[in-house]
């Protein structure tokens, strides 16, 4: 079996562990808490007379809500590793726990913790929390002990599932969406581990938000001790008798002493950098004697750290591991390897010395042959899910099966299907328990099966289960929310209890039911537990103080709420306006028909929420209606093109100020659909709360305010890379996204999704079927051009990188421009150059008018894949055109020297002025070798009078040949001012902008901004102030993407994921939104 060795292991401390790495664990007939013990060792010594039959299986409602629902990319194309696999799993599936002769587990979907007859599968009880239960529960000296993406550590009896005590780590209590669940800012994504006398958790997801390793005294619930981390945790938290190991998702697991929770490692290796070459993490890890072996990424390895001295030891080829005694288990995407441990080492020390003598070559020999192997059996194994050992058989978990195989021989002693992926795996006294993704418990058993306890699996809900007879709110509602309405709705406390369920019936929508006192609140989820509904993974009841909810703000798309008597409701209007959606929210208030009710709804609302109006609703009018919907916020901006707008200022407008930000919400899409980071795709856009991202040939719409995934489609060559060689693939104005498609422009409605219609670009020059280049929508316009065929980049691979990074490649030219009315589909008019070609990233359009640069050479026209390098296209002169916007008329022309540019160009629009940027590589005195240089003009946009020019130096001054974008950088313009890397200058003069401090990172990226802020791509995602310089990281486990992907817009930052294909080692993978923080 190949091995990545890195020779620092290879120390006398590696031989000293030869002996202790794979101990034999001892463990007792039950499985009371994930991986059997506090190690994870996944080893029990109850042996299993195979082969065994199915007892009984348990099919929940709902099947597991994974935290993260998402593959991950299909590639890392720079490093040229393909088939990436998925490492944060932790809860792709209900794993069981059992004890004294009861299971438990934990629910993702509809937050229950629940409790099973381990023998025959009948429900005993019930528990419902206020968020998703993602990890097992741990059972220990009769209690159960959880953790929930509600942020707190719950202590259950284990006898009848009754409260002993409920912890909140982090007051107050805010709760923001994630993933399509309203959660908490700190959920507790490591489990509660139990040992002696205290109970272990962390709390928190993001650091830049606050996050806590915790111990707490495990009967009463008190805090021993809090210590904050910055860690993203995210998997079963692991511990030797002095260190807890916490593992954070994407990243290596951190190491803390158990004593105090003090950092011992940053990660085992030591140091914090989390770019370069992987040194890979993962949710999975377990500890064998003092070895850490832990997930190793998305490459599919397993890494081998020394628990004490930090000190690495292996990297192996597996993903998965267990051990007893001499030989230890590794399992492969397609294999099942057995080694012996002191053998298999001692071969990776003579493997790894540089001058080997004659006797180590005659034992390496003796190693990998027969006499003294070093591994043991190597076998095909088809279930790479899970893995655990069960006396003498290795038990492994596949898709769609359990495969168990002979400890000595590795021969397959026994098979059976079960329903899902088989990721957990557990095994107490002579019984076998599987879970799998599908929510499916299977228990395998001796002799005949004792019955089923089966639940039927809802997977909608069902027509009968609607209340026949709707509340007066519900009908109010009908007109605002149909059936096809998203999002996220909030049930005022002092409600009707059956609100939520119509509700939940009747729409789409998650809904949150808040409920002011403790009793109500554990009332509500008792009924849920008891009688799950067709729905229940659909709403959630949350205790709450009405003064002050604990959400974020602005996140909800509706807000209801009933009251039975004269008073008022108990939550502020102005708490209510705050938390409602921009752009849309609605909010509606029910009472009976009395004039006590009327007037104190009426003053309720009235002068605080928007548009707030009282009718009687119902039948018979027997019922007051208050409604009102919010407008969009004000000072949002848009991002309705690629560089912002139709004349590419990659300027928002938007009066987000500088400061600390919040979460406001994170989730989908992740990176499976999107384009790889070095391709430098499409940047998003967003408009009226909607944010749209394109992907790997693939739109999708999200609601900006809470990341409700709206609508997705498949759009078959639409991916553009290396768009900013080329132009904007993707437009969004009043009721339709634009998006260019092969030879077409595809009309999506940005409510649904649907075509609205299809509009097909002229031929190219000859009267060949071209590619639809340029989009953009002005002024009831649709703005498009036609390519040549094979003109935009679509196969992500290292080749098109290079294309995409080097200096002197080619840029993306047009044979037409033209402009299409939507309503009708007819052109309006269609420009076709006689000089030379259009150069894309030029198309700019403001107000009446067209803007392009077009080359003075015909020999561009006959470059087959219209992929033309900059000296072909202004080697022969090159002129700026102005078209008339409605005619498609030129207005003036301008002969223009771009001779010099080798590298880009762009040209954007402001103020009545036009600036087009470009760099070239300079001979500099003093310097070995060229440096890159960016020259600017500027003409008046009227007449294409020429304004002024320079050169500039871009800071910092020393990185050559391009690798992460030092030649590319588009200029952003704001309030007056030409802002680049390092360097600005006035708009319509020229002069040096003094004010300006900002330089560029090593990494790809470049700049867009709000009006006072501008964003760019350093490690993690930063905010500047225009005004001082001064800068603030958004976030420290995320990165954006390679070029313009962080959009200020709506009053929000807005961070689709775009780092996909990217296996350095940061925690999370995920679109985010960010909101200035209010008090």
């Amino acid at each position: 079996m190949k091995l990545l060795i890195r020779r620092a292991a290879f120390s006398l401390f590696a031989v000293a562990v030869c002996c202790a790495i794979f101990p034999t664990v001892s463990t007792a007939a039950d499985w009371p808490t994930a991986g059997g013990d506090v190690r994870r060792t996944n080893v029990s010594d109850d042996a299993l007379a195979l082969p065994l039959v199915e007892g009984w299986r348990h099919a929940p409602r709902h099947a597991p809500r994974p935290a993260w629902p998402e593959s991950p990319a299909k590639q890392d194309v720079y490093r040229k590793v393909y088939g990436l696999s998925p490492t944060v799993t932790f809860d792709r599936a209900f794993q069981p726990v059992i004890a004294h002769g009861r299971l438990y587990y934990g629910s993702s979907a509809d937050d229950a913790v629940r409790c099973l007859d381990a023998a025959s599968g009948k429900p005993v009880w019930a528990y419902v929390a206020e968020g998703p239960v993602r990890l097992a529960p741990t059972v220990h000296a009769g209690r159960v002990y959880f953790g929930s993406d509600d942020g707190c550590v719950y202590c259950l009896a284990a006898a009848d599932g009754s409260l002993v005590w409920k912890h909140r780590p982090v007051e107050p209590d805010r709760r923001l969406p994630g993933n399509g669940r309203m959660i908490s800012l700190w959920p507790i994504r490591s489990g509660v581990l139990v040992d002696g006398a205290t109970a272990y958790f962390t709390a928190g997801l993001f650091p830049s938000q606050g996050a806590w390793l915790c111990a707490l005294d495990a009967a009463s619930g008190k805090t021993v001790w809090r210590q904050p981390v910055d860690i993203s945790s995210q998997g079963y938290l692991l511990a030797s008798s002095t260190r807890l190991f916490v593992p954070t998702g994407r990243a290596a697991p951190h190491i803390y002493l158990r004593d105090g929770g003090q950092q011992v490692a940053a990660f085992p290796g030591g140091g914090e950098q989390r770019a370069g070459f992987p040194e890979g993490g993962g949710s999975y890890a377990i500890i064998v004697d003092d070895v850490l072996v832990h997930a190793g990424g998305e490459t599919g390895d397993l890494q081998f750290t020394a628990a004490e001295t930090r000190e690495k030891i292996i990297t192996s080829p597996g993903i998965r591991l267990v051990a007893k005694g001499q030989t230890a288990y590794i399992l492969g995407i397609d294999k099942l390897t057995a080694i012996h441990r002191t053998r298999y080492l001692e071969m990776l020390r003579l493997q790894q010395k540089k001058e080997k003598s004659p006797e180590d070559l005659q034992r390496l020999a003796a190693l990998r042959g027969q006499q003294e192997p070093a591994v043991l059996w190597d076998k095909p194994c088809s279930a790479p899910c899970s893995m655990i050992l069960a006396g003498n058989h290795v038990l492994c978990g596949g898709d769609g099966l359990l495969a168990a195989h002979d400890a000595e021989t590795g021969a397959e002693a026994w098979r059976t299907a079960v329903d899902g992926k088989a990721y957990a795996l557990a095994v107490a006294g002579t019984r076998l328990y599987v879970g799998t993704d599908a929510g499916t418990i299977h228990c395998f058993q001796e002799g005949r099966a004792t019955g089923r306890a089966e639940q039927p699996r809802l997977d909608a809900p069902r027509a009968e289960a609607a209340d026949p007879r709707p509340s007066a709110l519900s009908q109010a509602l009908q007109p605002l929310l149909d059936e096809d309405a998203q999002g996220y709705c909030l049930v005022l406390p002092e409600s009707d209890g059956s609100l939520a369920d119509q509700l939940a019936l009747r729409t789409r929508m998650a809904v949150i039911r808040a409920v002011s006192s403790a009793d109500q609140a554990s009332a509500a989820s008792r009924r849920a537990a008891e009688a799950p509904s067709a729905v229940a993974d659909r709403i959630s009841h949350h205790e709450v103080s009405p003064a002050r909810l604990p959400y974020q703000s602005r996140v909800f798309n509706a807000i209801v709420g009933s009251v039975s008597t004269t008073d008022a409701p108990s939550v502020p209007a102005s708490e209510v306006l705050r938390l409602l959606r921009p752009s849309g929210g609605i909010v509606a208030l029910t009472g009976p028909a009395r004039p006590q009710v009327e007037r104190s709804l009426r003053q309720w609302g009235e002068g605080v929420i928007p548009g707030w109006s009282i009718q009687k609703a119902g039948p018979d009018g027997q019922s007051w209606v208050g409604v009102g919907r919010r407008g969009p916020l004000a000072g949002a901006g848009e991002w309705t093109h690629f560089y912002g707008d139709p004349g590419n200022s990659a300027c928002s407008g938007d009066a987000l100020e500088f400061g600390p930000v919040d979460i406001q919400w994170f989730g989908r899409p992740g990176p499976r659909r999107m384009v790889d980071r070095h391709e430098k795709n499409m940047a998003p856009l967003y408009k009226d709360g909607r944010m749209f991202v394109t992907g790997d040939n693939y739109v999708v719409a999200v609601d900006a305010y809470n990341g409700t995934v709206l609508w997705e489609r498949d759009l078959p060559e639409s991916i553009r890379l290396g768009a900013f060689k080329n132009c904007g693939s993707m437009a969004v104005g009043d009721g339709h996204l634009y998006v260019a498609s092969a030879d077409t422009c595809v009309a999506l409605d940005v409510k649904s999704g649907a075509t609205a219609a299809v509009f097909t670009a002229p031929p190219a020059s000859g009267g060949k079927t071209g590619e639809w280049g340029y989009v953009a929508t002005l002024q009831g316009l649709l703005l498009g051009s036609t390519t040549k065929p094979g003109a935009n980049w679509r196969v992500q691979d290292v080749d098109t990188q290079t294309l995409i990074w080097r200096d002197k490649q080619p840029v993306v030219a047009s044979d037409t421009l033209f402009a299409v009315e939507p309503s009708t589909g007819k052109t309006a008019w269609t420009y076709r150059p006689e000089g030379g070609t259009i150069v894309n990233p030029t198309l700019a359009a403001a107000a009446d008018r067209v803007y392009f640069v077009e080359s003075a050479n015909r020999a561009t026209f006959d470059v087959p894949d219209g992929r033309i390098t900059l000296d072909l296209l202004f080697g022969q002169g090159a002129d700026l055109v102005a078209l008339e916007l409605g005619s498609g008329k030129q207005i003036w022309r301008t002969r223009t020297d771009l001779s010099r540019l080798e590298n880009v160009v762009f040209m954007s629009h402001a103020d009545d002025t036009l600036v087009i940027t470009g760099s070239r590589n300079a001979v500099i005195e003093g310097s070995e070798k060229p440096r890159v240089r960016y020259d600017l003009w500027a003409f008046d946009a009227p007449s294409g009078k020429p304004l002024w020019n320079s050169t500039q130096t871009p800071v910092p001054d020393h990185i050559l040949a391009g690798p992460h974008g030092e030649q590319v950088q588009h200029s952003t313009i704001v309030g007056g001012v030409v802002y680049n890397t390092g360097f600005a200058c006035h708009l319509r003069t020229g002069e040096p902008f003094e004010g300006w401090r900002w330089e560029k990172s090593d990494k790809c990226g470049t700049v867009c901004a709000s009006a006072a802020c501008m964003f760019s791509r350093f490690v993690t995602p930063r905010m500047f102030s225009i005004r001082t310089g001064e800068y603030l990281p958004l976030t420290s486990v995320t990165r954006p993407g390679c070029w313009i992907n962080i959009l200020p817009a709506g009053g929000l930052v807005l961070i689709p994921e775009a780092s996909s294909g990217c296996t350095c080692y940061y925690p999370i993978q995920t679109s985010i939104a960010l909101a200035p923080r209010h008090p």
